[in-house]
């Protein structure tokens, strides 16, 4: 009792209860290694913080409180920040320029306050002792019982596949530009007739398909393409939670349409935004959703400031070059290397054929470059105003043009039998419409390329869900019946998503 009195126990079993916390939520999602990578920089950065207090102050106990106060809200300021704007009597706290200087004078007072309660210090040690351990051992209990009870997130009914029907097997490129408008949005809402792309594609033997999105965003859609099923309705699509994203992580994981390349003797090159059983996202951080570690990290306090006003720090004055190279390329990097990877593995040889899924941030926002490829001003870029300006939006879709020409010139001279796949998961939707639902959101592009065989003209899909059922019906000797077309708007919020 005496030593719990006396040694800040608390502050390890802060960090201890951070990461338990955030394993439960996340459990299934993320490495044991991480979780331990997390925790150890947090113990590192704690301890650091409270010896150099414990040196200027000469009070260990000081040191100890002082260090957990600050740690406590730094860690969990984005759950805070949430509750604040979803707390009616507290909005007025939620603008950084109002919660920031709160928290200054907080902290001063909270510095004020334990300078003056010094005899409090041995209640204090014991009741956050105590508290943190029971919260620990809580937690690692929940955490043991999502263990026992965890099955793989992944659709109950799988499609049916016969291997013996089977007679060929070439390369295949699905290559998916992410949020990449139809023709008829463009011209209809944009003024601008893609031709040029559309007829460099027909002129390399691609047949367009005349399918639109299930869905308007991205983890649905994905999940409902590469598993050829819509996505489970058990969520609420007005009010989306963390959770109903980690299931749509899940279904990706174990989607069906990987699985049975892999059946059929494919290797698979994931270069993607997403994990693939057996084959991991391209990067452990995408900067569009949370993965892997992130999922801990993404609302500590300087994360949750750089997502929300990171470009501040960016542009201008306020210019901090480390942040800008991190934070403001890094979607910007990743379409670089997975153009790269895709290029490179293009070229190496194999004694199996391969399935290729790259993802491609374009002309998803933000919108990095114009049409030439030239970098936009660091504030077009990171200012999230500027997700919704359609010149941007459409300057940065011809750039994607130029990417789509190069990789199929380059794929066509490497690999000239190969199937190739250019699809978009959704249309543009950040049109500035009375409400939120908008069908031009899922006007998509869909095309594909048959080396040696005849553009089929009856059986087309006319929705994403059924493009793999159409596909492997075409050119693996299939039987895949078609599902009813239909498309369904969901809520981001990202308050909650990111």
């Amino acid at each position: 009792m005496k030593l719990l009195k006396k040694i800040p126990f608390f502050l390890l079993l802060l960090a201890v209860f951070f990461c338990l916390h955030g394993s439960v939520e996340n459990y299934g999602y993320l490495d044991l290694y991480e979780v331990i990578q997390v925790g150890g920089i947090i113990i590192l950065c704690m301890t650091i913080f409270f010896g150099l207090t414990w040196l200027i102050t000469k009070n260990h106990l000081f040191a100890g409180l002082l260090t957990f106060f600050i740690a406590l809200w730094y860690l969990f300021f984005g759950a805070l920040h949430d509750l604040i704007k979803t707390t009616a009597l507290l909005k007025f706290l939620q603008s950084y320029t109002v919660l920031l200087p709160v928290l200054l004078v907080v902290n001063i007072l909270v510095f004020w306050w334990l300078k003056k309660s010094k005899l409090l210090y041995p209640k204090l040690f014991l009741y956050l002792n105590v508290l943190f351990l029971i919260f620990c051992v809580s937690d690692a209990f929940l955490l043991a019982n999502k263990a026992a009870g965890y099955k793989e997130i992944a659709y109950p009914d799988p499609v049916k596949f016969d291997q013996h029907k089977v007679t060929a097997k070439p390369n295949v490129y699905f290559l998916l530009f992410d949020e990449y408008a139809g023709y008829k949005s463009l011209n209809d809402s944009f003024h601008f007739k893609n031709d040029s792309l559309y007829s460099f594609l027909q002129q390399q033997q691609f047949q367009q398909l005349p399918t639109i999105s299930n869905y308007d965003f991205t983890p649905f859609s994905m999940s409902s393409i590469l598993n050829m099923q819509y996505v489970p309705e058990n969520y609420n699509r007005l009010q989306l939670t963390q959770t109903d994203i980690q299931h749509r992580f899940g279904e990706i994981r174990n989607a069906q349409v990987p699985a049975i390349f892999k059946s059929m003797g494919y290797n698979i090159v994931n270069n993607s935004i997403f994990d693939i059983k057996g084959h991991p996202a391209l990067y452990q951080s995408n900067g569009l959703f949370p993965i892997h570690a992130e999922l801990l990290t993404n609302k500590i306090f300087h994360n949750r400031l750089i997502k929300n006003i990171g470009w501040w720090l960016a542009t201008g004055k306020f210019t901090i070059d480390f942040l800008k190279e991190h934070y403001m390329y890094r979607k910007d990097a990743y379409n670089r290397q997975v153009e790269k990877n895709l290029l490179e593995t293009a070229t190496s040889p194999a004694t199996k054929p391969r399935f290729w899924y790259a993802h491609f941030l374009l002309p998803h926002g933000q919108f990095y470059r114009d049409s030439s490829g030239k970098l936009n001003p660091a504030e077009k870029i990171l200012n999230l105003k500027y997700l919704a300006d359609k010149s941007l939006y459409l300057a940065y879709l011809k750039y994607s043009n130029n990417i789509i020409k190069g990789l199929i010139k380059n794929i066509g001279d490497k690999d000239p039998n190969a199937i190739v796949i250019i699809m978009s998961d959704h249309g543009f939707y950040d049109y500035d419409n009375p409400g939120d639902y908008d069908p031009y959101n899922f006007d998509n592009i869909c095309f594909v390329k048959l080396p040696g065989s005849k553009a089929d003209t009856v059986n087309l899909p006319r929705s994403n869900v059924n493009f793999f059922r159409y596909f492997f019906n075409r050119n693996y000797g299939q039987n895949l019946p078609y599902l009813p077309d239909s498309s369904v708007y969901v809520i981001e919020d990202p308050a909650v998503l990111r």
